[in-house]
């Protein structure tokens, strides 16, 4: 059978999406390698949110082509909705699949092996659960809850590739989670494009609701849950505070802000205000959490003020990761007809903040320095002999170890911090 190499970009959610992928065309018989040279064909499972990775993406199409004109290529994922007619310039001959057509892959594979050019565009209500998937980590199962968004942010060109919200059954979602549990899996990744949105579309079971269903199920494994928009989580606030009690959930809560100012949020068309932001951190404190926000730099209009309003933000709420993306136009959205900030105030602006989240982030892992405790190895470090496990509050912590530590919990002390990072030593009573 001819061979397949998947490369994907992007979030959590495209990652799935390529898993699946390859589990598919496995069952189907296709051998599923990594080295694209050896390939008969090849995947791009690409990503739309932002304008470097599309361009990332499409110089990759393109290179692809230059090295291999001899081998077939099927671009999926988002970016064939949102940019179609750039990857058709780029890539006439290859076949296109969208990010709702994930289950006909191996159909998509098996046309385009024949020398024929398929498309696989348009929305559907495709489950992308209990499917067939060769996990890039075998201990990591990552299961989307729902495809879609119930927000217009005006900045946002995702929505128009995913379309509206759709929740998945939680019957799907449970069995999901059990049998990747089945299958040796440690670590549970719930995602969607907001995850606090699930169920709001069928005003049926909630997010906290699922979340106490899955920590129901037996065995030893931790729960990490995925971006919030703040204005869904007001409405199930209390509930999903008690969720987070439990021991199973990660105490990590990614909880985007994108601006510090009221007046920008609302051209954002965020659904919330600063105090909502800081209301939600402040029912979080009692239980010991990791927060993790999103800022967006230069939207069109910004003054320096408002700017400076977002600093003093996170300067007072002192998140443990701020990630900092630069304002970028992308297509279709409405802020195109709004005046735009000069490439020059932005990078300047995106320097200062960016620079005072690193220190924050330092600030807050040197408080773990001394703290011991159980943390799940999650990967493989970068360097050989290197491990990186997550502690309860889904910390990155690197040890140092010559067996083999994946998907075992370990008990470690604290010795050193990075910015991005604690270092531990492995100490006795590992289970």
């Amino acid at each position: 059978m001819p061979n397949i190499c998947i490369e994907d970009y992007g979030c959590s959610a495209s990652q799935c999406e390529a898993e699946i992928m390859a589990g598919l065309l496995e069952q189907t018989g296709f051998e599923i390698i990594k080295n694209e040279k050896y390939a008969d064909l090849i995947i791009i499972v690409t990503c739309y949110v932002k304008s470097p990775t599309e361009q990332k993406i499409l110089f990759r199409i393109k290179q692809l082509q230059e090295l291999y004109p001899q081998k077939k290529l099927i671009v999926a994922g988002c970016m064939t909705e949102g940019v179609y007619k750039r990857i058709v310039d780029i890539a006439p001959e290859a076949s296109l699949i969208s990010t709702h057509h994930v289950k006909e892959i191996a159909q998509a594979v098996k046309k385009t092996l024949e020398g024929k050019r398929v498309e696989y565009l348009g929305k559907s209500e495709e489950i992308k659960l209990c499917l067939p998937k060769i996990r890039k980590n075998p201990i990591i199962n990552i299961v989307p809850i729902s495809s879609g968004c119930n927000s217009a942010c005006s900045y946002c060109c995702v929505r128009f590739a995913k379309g509206k919200l759709f929740s998945y059954p939680k019957v799907m979602i449970i069995k999901e989670v059990k049998n990747s549990i089945k299958q040796g899996c440690k670590e549970i990744w719930i995602t969607a494009q907001d995850t606090a949105s699930y169920g709001l579309d069928e005003s049926k079971a909630m997010l906290p609701d699922l979340l106490n269903e899955i920590t129901e199920i037996p065995g030893r494994f931790f729960v990490r849950i995925g971006m919030m928009n703040p204005k869904n989580v007001l409405p199930i606030l209390k509930e999903l505070v008690k969720s987070y009690q439990n021991e199973k959930i990660y105490k990590f809560l990614h909880l985007p802000v994108q601006s510090g100012d009221n007046e920008v949020l609302e051209k954002m068309n965020r659904g919330y205000r600063v105090e909502d932001f800081l209301k939600i951190i402040e029912e979080f404190k009692s239980l010991d959490f990791q927060l993790w926000t999103d800022v967006i730099v230069g939207f069109p209009g910004e003054t320096e003020e408002q700017f400076e309003n977002t600093v003093k933000l996170i300067k007072e709420v002192k998140p443990d990761w701020t990630n900092v993306s630069k304002f970028g136009l992308r297509p279709r959205t409405p802020v195109r007809n709004l005046k735009q900030l000069s490439s020059k105030i932005i990078s300047k602006r995106s320097e200062k903040i960016s620079k005072i989240a690193r220190e924050i982030s330092l600030e807050r892992n040197k408080k773990w320095i001394d703290w011991s405790g159980n943390i799940l190895i999650s990967k493989k470090g970068k360097k050989p002999g290197q491990w990186l496990g997550r502690n309860p509050e889904y910390k990155p912590v690197l040890v140092e170890s010559k067996e083999n530590l994946l998907g075992k919990l370990i008990r470690v002390k604290i010795k050193e911090a990075d910015y991005s990072y604690l270092k531990g030593m492995t100490m006795d009573g590992r289970q």
